[in-house]
């Protein structure tokens, strides 16, 4: 079961949401965008795909939180494809600039999440009310 949640919430895109300072031009989707760890396996091995698409022509730049320099840039282009191959431990984001690589136009997080937390309350037994122990 917990495979198969793991692949289906794997398949799901994310799509950059509208904040405060992105541009609603671009468009930036991450497929996929969750990780899950365990003991067994402490990091995803995944080959992320990264899309995106403007409505305006011009010089774009991919970045991510795991490389200082742009994973990839384009020149008078409307979109883009990218593969990025990736040993995943913690969570980072994917984001388009311009030409100033200062100002984020799309923004997509890839969450990681560990299922062996060492928190109590996941291995504590559930009471019910007619149990007098």
């Amino acid at each position: 079961m917990k495979r198969l949640l793991s692949l289906l919430v794997l398949m799901l895109p994310a799509v950059a949401v509208a904040e405060a300072g992105v541009d609603p031009d671009m468009r930036l989707s991450v497929k996929p965008v969750l990780c899950i760890t365990d003991a067994k396996t402490p990091a995803c091995d995944i080959a992320f795909l990264v899309a995106w698409e403007s409505d305006l022509l011009g010089y774009y730049c991919l970045f991510n939180d795991l490389a200082e320099s742009p994973l990839r840039c384009w020149n008078e282009e409307r979109s883009g494809r990218l593969s990025d191959e990736r040993t995943v431990t913690d969570s980072f984001r994917y984001w388009m600039t311009s030409d100033d690589f200062e100002h984020k136009l799309a923004l997509v997080a890839v969450e990681v999440l560990r299922m062996d937390t060492d928190d109590r309350r996941r291995k504590r037994r559930t009471r019910h009310v007619w149990d007098i122990n």
